[in-house]
């Protein structure tokens, strides 16, 4: 038997009150006829050093002729050795030995001198379940939202993306299911339609909500790609999602769930902060649009950390939390072949990420394109937490993320860095490509923005104004503005992708102007209406 190999980790097991660090070690058997452990003897391994000791060394079975076993040591490291720093120990694995054919048994020990590193108590990774969803793309809205059919792969297994009304379903059955499972939902554009068309869903989808089991995100209508659409664009999308959210669903939302959006005009946090909200998390911004560790294979290449204070040029600002590795990094978890596999894999996310976090917070966002639960989030959150007492790893909203950040830099005085820096990732072609579309969605919001405005004297001066117009047109503006919208791709031109005229009867027309003062012009005849007309070449449908 031989000490093959010795790695430290960030792991920790024992009480909670005495926590001792896991020194994962690899021991090896060369083969048969090879000296090694009596059969059923055990082999009891220890880790020896200045300031270290193995208060409860382990005692396994040996490894198989051939070979390999590991083993987790924990370790007690004394004051004052701090997070990261080396320590030269002595790794001693010992045994009673079967002998070679026509030898007497015997001590079996093997020793290895190594170098370990002290690793730090208190953190917790923070794993929030989701699905991005697009409302168009590369297919129609009708479709994405409900229509499309998902045939089966050739194994015979349907894919993780399904339809929104599916998603909201499945997400709901696996809370109605698991008492550990928490998930959010954002954007409108498919939460209004499911509340519309499935009643039977209320009652839980409220419930939960109430519970803090689920957390609506986003304060706006969809994921608006703000730099490429104007100011007031971004407020009216707020306008319309919070007040879907804050009076239909009694929800709070606090954190801007841009997951998506190709960039950020750099008002943004402090238009969102003047709305009420007080986080944001999103993939793409300070860096290349997948992340600086799947594009330079380095998380640490980061001139920040992952959270940080995104200021505006007004001052205003959110705590934000960047996505290092996108908002698809804990959906490694799902496709593992066993839970085993799954928590080795959120851990290699956690070991990627902590290195870039401001405080002993890491949030890993468990979800992607229009996906299904993940199968192993609340087994990782069980059985991986009742064998390690650090990190933690716990399905999450965001807002409990955000706590824990705000609780941490408070108590060990870490200072979150203010950022002013443009929030535009380097993403060849999403700003030039369909062109005419987005340039078209920016010509539209000029002219709705001096139809108000023209609309507002006209009505000084005795005219009707056409909120109901006004409305419908800030609508169709705020959905294209979604960077599957008018933003990415023509798909917000195919048949049936601009949002259906029955879904988005709330919120009402805006009560803007107040009804007309008392005056002579009160007695005159109401003006006809203004036939429907656009000032751009576009298939704008008229008033519903």
């Amino acid at each position: 038997m031989r000490i093959a190999g010795v790695t430290s980790t960030e792991l920790f097991g024992g009480p909670a009150a005495r926590p001792f660090q896991i020194i994962r070690v690899t021991l090896a058997s060369d083969g048969p006829g090879a000296a090694g452990p009596a059969a059923d003897a055990p082999v009891t391994v220890r880790i020896e050093g200045a300031a270290v000791t193995t208060p409860q060394p382990p005692e396994v079975a040996g490894p198989a002729p051939g070979g390999q076993l590991e083993v987790e040591v924990g370790v007690e490291i004394a004051a004052p050795h701090a997070a990261g720093s080396p320590l030269q120990v002595t790794v001693i694995a010992e045994s009673q030995t079967a002998g070679s054919p026509g030898a007497a048994s015997g001590q079996d020990r093997a020793e290895l001198a190594a170098t370990i590193t002290a690793a730090e108590t208190g953190w917790t990774m923070w794993m929030v379940s989701h699905f991005h969803y697009d409302p168009v793309w590369w297919s129609t809205q009708g479709q994405y939202t409900q229509s499309r059919i998902f045939l089966p792969d050739a194994d015979g297994s349907l894919p993780d993306a399904r339809t929104a009304f599916e998603l909201v379903r499945r997400h709901l059955d696996q809370a109605r299911r698991d008492p550990d499972y928490k998930f959010v939902l954002a954007e409108i554009d498919y939460l209004k339609p499911h509340f519309d068309a499935h009643p039977e869903d209320r009652a839980d989808l409220l419930a939960f909500i109430k519970a803090g089991r689920i957390e609506i995100v986003g304060g706006s209508y969809n994921e608006p790609n703000t730099n490429l659409s104007c100011a007031e664009s971004t407020i009216r999308n707020a306008v319309y999602g919070l007040a879907f959210q804050r009076e239909v669903l009694g929800a709070d939302p606090s954190t801007a769930w841009m997951l998506d959006a190709f960039g950020h005009d750099p008002a943004y946090p402090g238009l969102m902060a003047a709305a009420g909200l007080t986080e944001s998390s999103w993939a793409r911004g300070p860096f290349h649009q997948w992340g600086p560790n799947r594009t330079v294979g380095d998380n640490r290449r980061m001139q920040f950390a992952s959270e940080f204070e995104w200021l505006s040029p007004d001052g205003g600002g959110l705590l934000t939390s960047y996505m290092a590795n996108h908002y698809g990094a804990g959906w490694v978890t799902h496709s593992a072949g066993s839970l085993a596999a799954a928590e080795q894999a959120a851990y290699e996310q956690f070991r990627q990420l902590a290195p870039v976090a401001a405080t002993r917070n890491v949030l890993l966002p468990v979800g992607a394109d229009h996906v299904i639960p993940s199968r192993w989030a609340t087994g990782i959150h069980r059985d991986w937490n009742s064998r390690y007492v650090w990190p933690r790893f716990v399905t999450a909203v965001p807002s409990e993320f955000f706590a824990a950040v705000r609780k941490d830099a408070a108590e060990r005085d870490v200072w979150i860095t203010p950022q002013t820096r443009d929030m535009n990732p380097v993403y060849t072609g999403k700003d030039v490509s369909y062109i005419d579309t987005k340039q078209a969605q920016r010509a539209a919001e000029t002219v709705v923005q001096d139809g108000e405005r023209l609309a507002t004297l006209a009505w000084l001066a005795g005219a009707g104004y056409p909120a109901a117009s006004l409305d419908k047109a800030w609508r169709l503006l705020v959905f294209g503005a979604h960077p599957g919208g008018g933003r990415r791709t023509s798909a917000a031109t195919q048949p049936g992708a601009r949002p259906p005229r029955t879904w988005p009867a709330w919120p009402p027309p805006p009560t803007w102007p107040p009804p007309s003062p008392t005056r002579a012009r009160a007695s005159r005849p109401a003006p006809r209406p203004a036939p429907w007309s656009c000032s751009i070449h576009c298939r704008c449908p008229g008033p519903a």
